[in-house]
């Protein structure tokens, strides 16, 4: 009698390649590490969505994803389960995912019954073997008795250890037991027991040893792929790493006082192209001391009473409130060389 199986799969087609999935019975997670089908890429979330399969057919339900799930271009609803048609297109990050399902008749087989062994035929006897001459017992000389070992007050000399043994060495102090080290704990989005490498390698080497092997690999030259092909955000001082902002001021030949938090080091960066071209202008000295202190100074380099290159700076705060030392080094930094100034607080 011929019975009928439905067999679920998907058509994957990403950044990787193409591949066939088949969908199991029952409950398959979609994820980018630890499910049950791994898609690796960094729009898709650790659980993102889930299959329900059974013979009625397929549904697929979004986990709370951080990019959402798509089924022909729809974008679907958290917790709300969708039935899958043959030929619907599902999207997951950068991957596409077409359904099919198919049914396969399969014909019932006939077992025939296992045969009957015969009986074992009785071996044969094993020859007798001729028995081996007796021969007569060989004599052997006895080995020359040895000399008598002196006894430790014989050969004890002046105070001495024993001459016919070596001296003992002192004790040494016990090895120190090695402390546990922390467990290792690889990048974010790798995994220590799955590996995108393997899917360079022949399908004999698909096994759970070699998983492991690769993502040790996987674990130190993924982040040195990762920096590479996104260098470009360490460029921007709103994107860089705190700690590479130094290197960007470099570039104006900037050096950033211990007193500054990052915020204002990431702002004079991004308008550091407008001060340095305007430098030892009222705007762009009052700019920076914007910057620092939050607060808009008054310059005057206009006044009736004022000395030939001279200018005053006041700053609408007490001295107290503020770091005067620090305020006047940006002005000696970003005055004209030639003018002398006078900073006053209200």
């Amino acid at each position: 009698m011929a019975e009928t199986t439905i067999i679920h799969r998907l058509q994957i087609s990403g950044p990787a390649g193409t591949s066939v999935y088949e969908i199991p019975m029952g409950t398959a997670v979609i994820g980018r590490r630890d499910a049950d089908l791994v898609l690796d890429d960094p729009l898709v979330s650790r659980r993102h969505a889930q299959i329900e399969s059974s013979d009625a057919g397929c549904t697929i339900t979004d986990t709370k994803s951080s990019n959402g799930t798509k089924v022909n271009g729809i974008r679907l609803k958290e917790f709300d389960p969708h039935p899958l048609n043959p030929g619907d297109v599902i999207e997951i990050g950068a991957y596409t995912l077409t359904y099919e399902m198919e049914e396969v008749a399969a014909a019932a087989e006939a077992v025939a019954p296992p045969p009957v062994p015969e009986p074992a035929a009785e071996p044969e006897p094993l020859p007798t073997l001729p028995e081996p001459p007796v021969s007569e017992p060989a004599v052997v000389s006895e080995p020359p008795p040895k000399p008598a070992r002196k006894s430790r007050a014989e050969t004890k000399i002046n105070g001495g250890p024993p001459q016919d043994q070596p001296p003992i060495p002192p004790s040494l102090p016990p090895m120190p037991e090695p402390e546990g080290e922390p467990a290792y704990t690889p990048p974010p989005g790798l995994s220590l027991t799955e590996s995108r490498y393997l899917q360079y390698l022949p399908g004999i080497y698909h096994t759970s040893f070699m998983k492991r092997f690769l993502a040790l690999f996987e674990s130190i030259y993924a982040p040195i792929e990762w920096t590479v092909d996104n260098f470009d955000v360490f460029l921007h001082p709103a994107t860089a790493p705190a700690d590479f902002l130094p290197w960007l001021a470099n570039w104006f030949d900037l050096t950033f006082d211990q007193s500054w938090d990052e915020a204002r080091r990431r702002v004079i960066l991004m308008e550091a192209h407008q001060i340095y071209a305007r430098r030892g202008t009222r705007w762009a000295l009052s700019r920076v001391l914007e910057i620092y202190t939050g607060l808009t100074p008054e310059i005057d380099d206009t006044g009736e009473n004022l000395e030939p290159f001279t200018f005053t700076v006041t700053l609408p705060a007490r001295e107290s409130e503020v770091n005067a030392t620090l305020i006047t080094r940006l002005i000696n930094a970003h005055k004209p060389a030639h003018t002398s100034y006078v900073l006053r607080f209200k």
